[in-house]
């Protein structure tokens, strides 16, 4: 069996059981109200801004705090429901998305929430002010201007037609600020955390916890459905120690494989374990403004050296590395058929031959005896593995690699400031989409998100036209020339896809299980069989 038709398999199986988890916990039982959830979380947020955060584990501590204009239904991945809005109306002819505004919501503060709100929040992520970073900025480049047109009334008038558009509108990155805070200060959100969603911020430890109280003047009735919530910086066997021990009641990011088995050994039906494909991949980038990364034949010849499918293959045993892919999820609707990778540079299916071209290449380029150094972020263990395997691959052809081993805040601070020579990087998106997957790998003055400091207007081009192809046929024959492209410049490089576990306390409930680790974090739904 190939592996593509394995991995539909595991798709389609995963699919089925997202839906019963978020499902069946929602209508089968009924809510209990009180209790402290306790989960953990890998890293502190650099700051507390959703805007120009870059990393999960910065959402999975602001998210209960804030509403999004549109969301992901809970219990129905990957379905979008109003948050903020009540309603809304498409209109292709005068290419406008106009939503209105549920009545009486009310910020932390007791303040009135509406329209203004809305539209001042999405000014400061369309347009950012000086000194504002707006981490997801090409996402609304085809917003031309936002207008509140009453208190309840906000209305968004696009440059053209993109159906992408709507799932944009309900990530949960795009956190409603009050635009009378924006106004006395536009970056108050990196230091002071207050919004309208289900829990109220009341403090954080750093390297410790954070902790939340429910927010009794929510707008969803009868919700949230907890006391408040307390989240643990940890990460590693550390976390399967303490769900283990009953200290927290999961980790929402995931577990190992190895963990997921030893949690249910040892707790038998105490403990639920589900699992499914991410949307999660791990890369690394190259900097291509520093030498010797900006010859194309060193970056190429690095790409050349990696064995994808021996390293998924192998690190997949033991870790949740498990699909070698592309920029989209391997046996996806979007992604290139296994017979269609090996044909592109670094997924050949062999090895020896690549490594062969790898090292001429690197002779041609006067770089037989290259070295650099590797940053890798100091975050869940696989991470540091990932570095390590890249490392030992590129030392198959003569390159000396070091990983450079540092903490969350510089390794962001790194990928954004382009102080590096070469990175890992990962990447997560919220749904399968290629013009949102596509932005970490345009050139980094067109998408904030991309990393490898190139410039390369036909990847532009091509990330543009597929955006706006409508024929499902001609938009893959898009997506097959930006992939081709991407891996022959090899500016970055997607190696390998994860497998998402996540094990539970049997009386943690309400929460949606998804291939995303960006979703369902507001908690609002979630409650405690306790």
């Amino acid at each position: 069996m190939t592996l593509r038709k394995n991995l539909m398999m595991v798709l389609a199986a995963g699919t089925l059981l997202i839906s019963a988890a978020g499902g069946t916990m929602a209508q089968d039982a009924t809510p209990k109200e009180g209790g402290i959830l306790r989960y953990a979380v890998s890293d502190d947020p650099a700051n507390f801004d959703c805007h120009s955060a870059n990393h999960f584990a910065a959402l999975m501590r602001l998210a209960p705090h804030y509403s999004t204009l549109l969301r992901f239904k809970p219990g129905a991945y990957p379905e979008i429901e109003g948050d903020l809005a009540e309603s809304w109306q498409a209109d292709p002819a005068s290419l406008t998305y106009t939503f209105k505004i549920r009545p009486g919501v009310k910020f932390h503060d007791g303040t009135d929430l509406s329209a203004k709100d809305v539209a001042t929040t999405y000014e400061r992520l369309a347009f950012p002010p000086e000194g504002v970073v707006s981490e997801r900025l090409e996402a609304f480049r085809q917003i031309e201007k936002i207008e509140a047109v009453d208190d309840q009334t906000v209305r968004f008038k696009l440059k053209e037609w993109d159906t992408s558009v709507l799932g944009t509108f309900a990530s949960p990155w795009n956190c409603v600020y009050s635009s009378a805070l924006l106004a006395s200060d536009p970056t108050y959100p990196k230091e002071k955390v207050m919004g309208s969603g289900p829990f109220v911020f009341s403090d954080f430890a750093a390297g410790s916890v954070w902790t939340s109280t429910k927010f009794d003047g929510y707008f969803r009735k009868g919700q949230p459905y907890l006391d408040g919530l307390e989240s643990y910086t940890m990460e590693g066997p550390a976390v399967a120690n303490a769900i283990q021990a009953g200290q927290i009641h999961t980790d929402f990011r995931g577990v190992s494989p190895a963990s997921a088995d030893r949690l249910k050994q040892s707790l038998g039906d105490a403990v639920a374990i589900e699992s499914g494909p991410s949307l999660t991949h791990f890369l690394v980038t190259f900097n291509s403004e520093k030498p010797p990364f900006n010859d194309e034949r060193v970056r190429r010849a690095l790409n050349l050296a990696i064995d994808r499918w021996g390293g998924a293959k192998g690190l997949g045993q033991t870790t949740e590395m498990r699909y070698a892919g592309g920029i989209f999820l391997p046996g996806g609707q979007f992604a290139a058929s296994e017979e269609e990778m090996k044909k592109m540079p670094g997924f050949g299916a062999d090895i020896e031959a690549a490594r062969t071209e790898a090292r001429r290449l690197l002779k041609e380029a006067g770089q037989e005896n290259l070295s650099f150094d590797l940053t890798v972020r100091n975050g869940p263990p696989i991470v540091v593995d990932f570095g390590i395997f890249l490392v030992d691959q590129w030392r198959q052809i003569g390159v000396n690699a070091k990983n450079v081993v540092v903490e969350t805040p510089p390794w962001a601070s790194a990928l954004s400031e382009g102080s590096f020579e070469a990175i890992v990087d990962i990447y997560s998106a919220l749904r399968e989409e290629p013009t949102e997957q596509m932005t970490k790998y345009v050139s980094h003055d067109v998408s904030a998100r991309s990393a490898g400091r190139f410039i390369d207007r036909d990847l532009d081009k091509l990330w543009h036209d597929q955006a706006l192809e409508t024929d499902p046929v001609k938009r893959k024959a898009l997506l097959r020339a930006f992939e081709t492209r991407l891996y022959e410049k090899s500016y970055s490089l997607p190696v390998v896809w994860l497998e998402r576990t996540v094990a539970m306390n049997a009386a943690l409930e309400g929460w949606t299980f998804n291939p995303s680790n960006f979703l369902y974090l507001d908690q609002s739904s979630t409650w405690l069989d306790e």
